[in-house]
């Protein structure tokens, strides 16, 4: 992991042994290269504040420059986020005490730096590709303020000094028109990627809605708009909205989901596999079970729900009381049983809903600092809580079809990767879906006798943040196959085969076609493929 700092440069250059200048210069490149080490371990020292590690070995200490006659060092400390950059501002204040303290250094200079956005799960073209990540803000119902919420979070982000867009994906009643008021309303065709549109931009961050392409859905227009339209008919127009606008570089792109926990929604999060998820509510008892509807949702889809904003928990009354009209909430409920530590609570107040109605966000405005601050608090929880889910992310199973290897099946730890191999009727034979085996009785319907020995996968796509979706030569389309059912076939294959077998991901060479290990896969009990 040290190659962010030292590699690059060669360090000893043998050419350069001879006497004289280039002999002083060989020396001090080599002096440069210890002193780096040295800089190197100081940095070792230093934890990211996020639990995932060092900032050295998480590769966040970059160019780092040694010049050993002057006793100046330089590097860039890159932040995870744009919207961390006070986490890289702890790491610079305990850099420059712990590199400061090495008795050769004079000056010191850390520059903070943030990566470009990427989305590791997006096509190349897509709109999303330099989305790095999406966060859905959902209820179960309407009326709980999760359309405040959303832009609240968006702009607080954007506060942070990230790049934000905002998507509003309730087509029934799109609110994002009357929360900001962009000056120009102008949908234009992009000039950059054909048939998308650009979003609207307002004070910096980019919004669509369908309250923007159709002014008849507008709340108030009186026209109309989406309330005739049938579920699939919504889901091909929220479909356009994300995949048909152009969105650019975003670090941040927020999801303001349509309320309830169906079908559009459980679409609309396969459809741009979503990082992260809010879920918004208010403190009564049915609102909890809401909660619970919600979080569930996102557990099947494999999404994380990293906060939970308690709305309209309490007002301050004019006596300096605070209330609790609709009782105390479910903060311990949420803790005990989802481990949900992230709970925010948010009070009633005159303010915010003025602002939501007047086109201005109230982080804006600076006429409630305690909420701005809540706000900004939760902005901070959801980009760190990304950063650690894609820390983890990282580690997700691969799967990939090879025609001479058959199925190579990955699995990632931080320091190597195991490797099995499957033979592609094998993994056929292990599909886990309602056709293939008994919803109640969990007993295989399929007959593993009866797959072809030459059956291969057509095409395989992975799925939001949990599995992989095979389509097989056979003509079967619904083989789904989790990452853990992957983890678990990738141990018990490389148990069952010679240690041998276990390759380290860097070093893994392309085998011949006369594998090992494709002539002894595990037979689940059936001796019908013989190569």
């Amino acid at each position: 992991m040290l190659r962010c700092g030292i590699g690059g440069r060669r360090v000893l250059l043998p050419a350069l042994r001879a006497c004289g200048v280039a002999g002083a210069r060989a020396l001090s490149s080599r002096q440069a290269a210890l002193l780096e080490t040295q800089v190197m371990e100081q940095m070792r020292t230093i934890q990211d504040g996020l639990g995932l590690g060092d900032i050295a070995s998480l590769g966040r200490v970059k160019d780092l420059r040694v010049t050993s006659e002057t006793g100046e060092v330089k590097c860039k400390l890159e932040t995870p986020t744009p919207a961390l950059k006070d986490l890289a501002e702890q790491w610079r204040n305990e850099a420059k005490q712990k590199v400061g303290a090495l008795e050769w250094v004079k000056s010191m200079e850390f520059e903070i730096t943030a990566p470009r956005p990427r989305n590791a799960r997006a096509a190349r073209f897509s709109a999303l590709a330099n989305v790095s990540d999406i966060i859905a803000v959902s209820s179960c119902k309407g009326g709980v303020g999760k359309s405040t919420v959303s832009v609240s979070l968006a702009f607080s982000l954007a506060k942070r000094g990230a790049r934000v867009g905002i998507l509003d994906a309730d087509i029934y009643g799109p609110s994002l028109p009357t929360m900001v008021s962009p000056k120009d309303l102008t949908i234009r065709q992009s000039r950059k990627m054909k048939n998308f549109v650009e979003p609207l931009e307002y004070e910096g961050v980019k919004c669509m809605s369908f309250g923007f392409v159709n002014q008849k859905a507008a709340p108030g227009a009186g026209g109309v708009g989406a309330a005739v339209m049938r579920g699939p008919m919504v889901s091909k127009i929220v479909d356009q909205l994300i995949l048909g606008t152009e969105w650019g570089e975003l670090d941040y792109l927020v999801v303001d989901m349509p309320p309830g926990t169906g079908d559009i929604q459980i679409s609309l999060s396969q459809q741009m596999a979503i990082s992260a998820a809010v879920v918004v509510t208010t403190p009564q008892r049915l609102s909890f079970v809401d909660v619970e509807k919600g979080i569930a949702m996102f557990d099947d889809l494999k999404v994380k729900t990293v906060a939970v904003v308690e709305n309209m928990s309490y007002f301050d009354c004019s006596h300096g009381h605070r209330h609790y009209p609709f009782g105390p909430g479910h903060t311990e409920e949420l803790v005990k049983k989802y481990n949900m530590k992230n709970v925010f609570k948010l009070p009633i107040s005159e303010n915010i809903s003025a602002s939501g109605d007047c086109g201005r966000p109230f982080v804006l405005s600076g006429l409630s600092p305690d909420q701005e601050m809540t706000y900004d608090a939760l902005a901070g929880t959801v980009a760190k809580e990304l950063v650690v889910l894609k820390h983890e992310a990282r580690l997700a199973p691969e799967l990939l079809y090879d025609k001479k290897r058959g199925i190579v099946l990955r699995l990632y730890t931080m320091t190597a990767a195991k490797e099995a191999l499957v033979h592609p009727a094998d993994l056929r034979a292990r599909c886990r879906c309602a056709q293939c085996i008994d919803e109640f009785t969990g007993e295989q319907i399929l007959d593993p006798a009866s797959i072809a020995d030459d059956i291969h996968p057509t095409a395989v796509q992975r799925k939001g943040n949990y599995a992989f979706a095979v389509t097989w030569s056979d003509g079967h389309t619904s083989s789904l196959y989790t990452y853990d059912h992957l983890t678990k076939i990738i141990d018990e294959e490389s148990a069952a085969s010679s240690p041998a077998t276990e390759a380290v991901a860097s070093a893994a060479a392309p085998q011949t076609q006369e594998d090992p290990l494709v002539n002894h896969h595990k037979h689940d009990g059936h001796h019908h493929h013989h190569h």
